[in-house]
């Protein structure tokens, strides 16, 4: 296993990727693992998740594993620009490490995927991201999100994921009053308050994934099942498979701190997602 790091993906102070593959085997082509990492939107670092993106390698992926614009440095729309990057930069060169851009898999955790289906939904309805309606995306073959919080309208949701977070009052007050001050910042909501009944919409892939745990102190239960239910509203076609996590006391971080640390049940649970 190689691994490539700090490869830049774009112009960013942030837009720097880990690649981890077979550097002794390049021309089979390999499924791709974009792995987004979580962190309350104003933390968290791909460095955190090198065994991640080992065991991926191992197991015949090419991982990808990129930091992004975090708050204060960027708002939301710069981190949907990050994450939207990442994924053409992979289309475009993920060959040069052995990955198969017809086989790409979008996994994100925590606030990561809260970003990355965003800047999904976004894109599928061609919505305006920092002042131009944002580019196509190339197709995917799934998306997997990991305990994201979906509705950042509900703000007794997004306070409890902060403060569960350790950040100070001051800070949770920044964050509301520069991230979280649109309505559009919610991929539930958008779905919700602007597309009809049955409108079939195109998200760019075939399948999604979702997890969640039955002991998550920071999400609710909700989070992750009303985007489910307006997914399944407007995009009938789009196959959805859910992962609840019962009765094995698994908090917001047990499976990826777990699969993080090396802990074999937890990355064999991973990989479950993953192949889904």
């Amino acid at each position: 296993m190689t691994t490539a790091s700090n490869v830049r993906y774009g112009p960013g102070s942030k837009n720097l990727v880990d690649v981890y593959y077979n550097k002794l085997d390049t021309e089979t082509l390999k499924p791709v693992v974009i792995f987004i990492h979580g962190g309350a939107w104003v933390k968290g670092d791909k460095y955190n998740f090198i065994e991640v993106g080992a065991a991926l390698a191992r197991n015949n992926y090419v991982a990808f594993l990129p930091n992004y614009t975090l708050f204060p440095e960027g708002n939301i729309e710069d981190m949907v620009d990050d994450i939207h990057r990442i994924i053409r930069w992979v289309w475009y060169y993920g060959y040069i490490y052995g990955g198969d851009r017809d086989r790409i898999h979008l996994v994100a955790y925590s606030a990561g995927a809260h970003i990355t289906a965003l800047t999904i939904v976004k894109t599928a309805l061609k919505m305006y991201n920092k002042g131009e309606v944002i580019g196509i995306l190339p197709r995917l073959e799934k998306l997997v999100l990991i305990s994201g919080p979906y509705d950042l309208n509900n703000l007794n949701q997004v306070t409890k994921m902060l403060i569960g977070r350790d950040l100070e009052s001051g800070l949770i007050k920044k964050i509301f009053d520069n991230l979280f001050n649109s309505p559009y910042v919610s991929p539930t909501t958008i779905l919700q308050d602007l597309i009809r009944n049955n409108a079939n919409i195109d998200f760019g892939m075939p399948k999604m994934i979702f997890y969640y745990s039955d002991e998550d102190q920071l999400i609710p239960k909700n989070s992750a099942t009303d985007l489910m239910n307006q997914i399944n509203r407007v995009s009938p076609s789009t196959e959805i498979i859910y992962y609840y996590d019962e009765g094995y006391h698994s908090t917001h971080d047990t499976l990826m701190m777990g699969a993080r640390d090396g802990v074999e049940k937890y990355q064999r649970a991973f990989f479950i997602l993953i192949n889904s």
